[in-house]
């Protein structure tokens, strides 16, 4: 019986040892093809891309510079001008949402910027909580009328006003319980694209141009750039100017998407890369693929780390295709993953189920080894400076050389390769969207004047002090706006 029973052992463990062998040579192989084919793929994009028409790179996360946004809305609007394609305006809508009386008033601002002072001819939606108008659990529900019918005022047609019901986080008390509430947005499906704003921020500019983002991208957002340090930076444009070989000057990128765009011809190839160093695991993008595996939901079929990065996506402005196929997959699969988390909320939501930047390159290059041809792109990056500037930043002289380059991994550079000065009050003037963010400083409303939170600082002459003084000016005059456009809201 013992002899038997050692065979049986013996019999067991190299059964165990051979399927344990199989499995690693198996894993090697898949491995080795996966590299096999990236190398294929990557040195095929770098090829071929000019003559490309209908065949997306699924090895990449793009990065869209402000110039060429600027120029996809130009050819559209010469396409309705010339050709006669009228652009159906009421197809494209501006959504914000409110749940805290203190937060309307700033709504009413940027709507009636929008109209008044920018022009647009998009809808402007507002998603407001019923709670808020219930006069038996709202002391200010006679305010909050008087406000909404400002708000209406602004243009009957053109303003929607939704009552909605709240998406509360359980047993949370913070004050981002109800900012779920946020993800709404998704199931705005009368809309072709929308584009979301946080109502606790100044917009300074039209973002009309973002509805005219190419047609297959789904979502596009600023990034988390804050959280970069000087290393992650650096590192960023080594990556791309020695492994990938690829020039960092921005404008020799700009240049070539002009000219594309003017012809008609596919840009999405042309346009610079999100650096892999700044959201991957490793520099093996084959190797990150392998190593996932944390299966998800059918509708986002991609695998990958269930840990984000410290780059991620900002929710605070977003531009959408909304869809009822995805908010339903929200609803039923992603938000009960993470209503009862603790300090899980609207970003962690969309970084970690939707858009996870390391998953993202999974589901892209797997659906692309099935389809090829038929594979799109949904994902965008869109330039941060511009559309996702903290007013924090602007009290911190250590990350102006960031928002100067904000299309992460590369520089604007003159002929001789060098950064071309720019100065904080042009960067600031051209930002379109600055959302208040200065903890633990509280939003501006709850304040009676600029006195009781002005920056000050001691004027000296030496050049060292300078720049603060230049940060602390600007900072200001983005406070100082808000106060006057606040007046707005006097009834």
């Amino acid at each position: 019986m013992r002899l038997v029973s050692k065979r049986r052992i013996r019999f067991l463990v190299f059964t165990l040892f051979g399927l344990f062998a199989v499995f690693i040579l198996s894993r090697c192989i898949v491995h080795f093809q996966y590299n096999e084919e990236i190398k294929y793929y990557k040195k095929y994009f770098q090829q071929k891309k000019d003559g490309l028409q209908e065949i997306y790179n699924p090895l990449e996360i793009k990065q869209i510079p402000e110039e060429t946004v600027d120029d996809l809305y130009e050819a559209r609007l010469e396409k309705e001008l010339k050709n006669g394609q009228v652009i159906e305006w009421s197809k494209f809508a501006y959504v914000n949402y409110v749940t805290d009386v203190d937060y309307l008033c700033n709504t009413l601002i940027i709507f009636n910027d929008l109209k008044e002072q920018f022009g647009t001819k998009a809808k402007l939606v507002l998603l407001i909580s019923r709670d808020l108008l219930d006069s038996n659990t709202s002391s200010n529900a006679e305010y909050i009328r008087l406000l909404l019918g400002k708000i209406q005022a602004i243009d009957e047609s053109q303003v929607v006003i939704k009552l909605i019901d709240n998406i509360v986080k359980p047993k949370d008390t913070t004050p981002w319980n109800e900012s779920l509430t946020k993800l709404l947005v998704f199931n705005q499906t009368e809309f072709n694209r929308v584009i979301y704003l946080d109502n606790d921020a100044i917009l300074r500019s039209s973002l009309d141009e973002l509805f005219f983002l190419p047609d297959y991208i789904k979502f596009a957002a600023p990034l988390t750039y804050w959280t970069l340090s000087d290393q992650d930076l650096e590192k960023s444009y080594h990556e791309i100017k020695h492994r990938e070989k690829q020039p960092i000057n921005l404008g020799s990128y700009t240049k070539i998407l002009t000219k594309r765009i003017r012809k008609g011809q596919m840009i999405y190839n042309h346009l610079p890369s999100l650096p892999h160093s700044l959201y991957l695991n490793s520099n093996n993008i084959a190797q990150d693929i392998i190593s996932s595996t944390s299966s998800v939901s059918p509708l986002f079929d991609f695998r990958g780390s269930g840990k984000v990065g410290k780059l991620k996506f900002a929710s605070n402005m977003m531009v959408i295709n909304p869809s009822k196929e995805v908010f339903d997959e929200i609803v039923e699969v992603t938000l009960p993953k993470v209503l009862n988390k603790k300090e899980k909320y609207d970003m962690d939501l969309i970084n970690e189920e939707m858009y996870n930047l390391k998953k993202i390159i999974y589901k892209q290059f797997t659906y692309f080894r099935k389809v090829r041809k038929y594979f799109k792109p949904e994902v965008l990056v869109l330039p941060f400076a511009r559309y996702g500037l903290l007013t924090g930043s602007l009290r911190r002289p250590s990350q102006y050389s960031m928002i100067y380059n904000d299309v992460l991994g590369y520089k604007t550079l003159d002929d001789n390769g060098n950064d071309i000065s720019r100065d904080l009050n042009d960067t600031v003037a051209q930002s379109k969207y600055i959302h208040f963010s200065d903890y633990p400083l509280a939003k501006p409303w709850y304040y009676q004047s600029t006195k009781d939170f002005k920056c000050n600082i001691e004027e000296k002459t030496t050049e060292e002090s300078e720049p603060e003084l230049q940060a602390c000016n600007i900072w200001n005059s983005v406070y100082e706006s808000y106060m006057q456009y606040r007046e707005i809201c006097s009834v």
